[in-house]
Order: C-alpha cells, then sequence, then structure tokens
C-alpha cells in the first residue's frame, strides 16, 4: 500500500461557513484523513480477518493453568498471561514449568541499578526466572 498524503490541519480557517455548514479547507482535510484511514474499507477488520484466517482453528488460548489446545481463536484477543505478579524473591518456583510468564514488580531493567528494579516481564525456563528484556536472569 502506497503511502497516502494528509495536509497540515487549516486552523486559520474558520470550521464553518456563512451558511453553517463545514467549510472546504475542512472538508479538505477531514477528505483526507478519510482516505488515508482507508476510506469505505475497514482496515482494521480487514487485518482482523487475515489474522484469523491465518491462524489454525485448532488452538485455543484459555486462561486457566496455561495455554491449551482446542477450539477456534476468532472471539480471542492478544494477552499475556502471567503465572504470578509479585517480587523477583516471591516469584513461584514449585507448580510452574519451561516457558510459563509471571511479572516481577521490583525486577530491574535493562539499565536500573541495584535495588532500583521498577518491574519486567520474566519467563521461565531451566529452572530459573530471566528478564524479557535482558535475556539475564531476573534480579532486584
Amino acid at each position: 500500500m502506497t503511502a497516502t498524503f494528509v495536509p497540515a490541519p487549516p486552523f486559520k480557517e474558520p470550521l464553518t461557513d456563512e451558511a453553517g455548514r463545514l467549510s472546504r479547507a475542512w472538508q479538505g482535510f477531514f477528505l483526507a484523513l478519510y482516505a488515508r484511514s482507508g476510506g469505505s474499507a475497514d482496515k482494521i477488520d480487514a487485518a482482523h480477518t487475515a489474522a484469523i484466517a491465518a491462524v489454525p482453528r485448532s488452538a485455543q488460548i484459555v486462561a486457566v493453568g496455561g495455554l491449551h489446545v482446542g477450539g477456534d481463536l476468532s472471539g480471542n484477543v492478544a494477552l499475556a498471561f502471567y503465572r504470578a505478579v509479585a517480587t523477583v524473591a516471591a516469584l513461584p518456583t514449585a507448580g510452574v514449568g519451561d516457558g510459563d510468564w509471571a511479572y516481577a514488580v521490583d525486577g530491574r531493567k535493562v539499565g536500573e541499578g541495584p535495588g532500583a528494579g521498577s518491574g519486567v516481564p520474566v519467563w521461565r525456563s531451566a529452572g530459573q526466572w530471566f528478564a524479557v528484556d535482558s535475556g539475564a536472569a531476573v534480579a532486584t
């Protein structure tokens, strides 16, 4: 798809003319926005339809104890399912497996100093929790 030029809003022009109708300058601006957002074709609905068609109908995300197979995805939305939202020290070690996600509320992002963690998503692998942004074992 090629880029569509959208002019700057005509702020110096009045919004309506003497008859109370939308002025030509503002009509041109709103028509450009309309064209840029897809005109009569709803690009968001089209993208949703294409995405649903690309997903196998044999998988369904179930927010109970992780991911499970079965059903279709047409009614689902993208979500991250955390096994826990806790401090690094309180992240679970029992009942979790490789690939599980959690959120360490005091985990350090890249660039945060010791004791200054502002929270980071983590995943479980080989018996450890790893920070998503760095790939290193999560620390506070």
